[in-house]
This record gives C-alpha cells, sequence and structure tokens, in this order.
C-alpha cells in the first residue's frame, strides 16, 4: 500500500466547499480506504523533523506562537530555507504545508 494518495487533486479554491458535488457519492461496498488519503506524497525527512520537533513543543504545553518559534528555534530546528524562525515565516510555513 502507497504512503499516500497519488490521485489526490490539489484544492481549487483558497479553501475546501463543504457542498457535495455530482458524483461525489461513495458507496461503503465498493470504495477502497488508502491509508494516507489527504497525502500528496510521503513526507519529506524536513516535514518529519518538523512534527518531531512541534510534539515535543507541546508535550511541553508551548502552545502559543511566540513559544512555539522561540523552541524550534532552541532545538535547531530551522525552517525550511536554513534561517532561524520568525513568527511571520512560521505561519507561511504552516500554510504551506497545510495546503
Amino acid at each position: 500500500m502507497s504512503e499516500y494518495n497519488s490521485t489526490l487533486a490539489p484544492w481549487r479554491g483558497a479553501k475546501p466547499s463543504n457542498k457535495g458535488g455530482a458524483g461525489s457519492i461513495e458507496h461503503m461496498d465498493s470504495i477502497q480506504n488508502i491509508v494516507w488519503q489527504n497525502r500528496m506524497a510521503p513526507p519529506t525527512e524536513y516535514e518529519n523533523a518538523l512534527a518531531d520537533a512541534l510534539e515535543a513543543l507541546f508535550r511541553q504545553n508551548k502552545m502559543e506562537l511566540a513559544e512555539i518559534v522561540q523552541g524550534l528555534n532552541e532545538l535547531g530546528m530551522h525552517g525550511p530555507d536554513g534561517r532561524y524562525w520568525t513568527e511571520e515565516s512560521f505561519q507561511t510555513e504552516m500554510a504551506r504545508l497545510g495546503r
């Protein structure tokens, strides 16, 4: 089984619609459950490291943006460009990864 959904279509709009479309009803007896249905590709080494770092910060009860940014920098988990995080760069990266 694949680690990602190779048939996942990118969003057409800025945010997903909550309205169903023609032919979008699934027949439960004929669908294949794909484990990673919302991935277009397997996570990169950088994405896995960032997720691990964020989980470590959350375990320390660091939930505020400023605490997260400071914590990532202290852990040495830099942004995708290799620079220290700022609140703006972190929010930009989370928006990019959340697409």
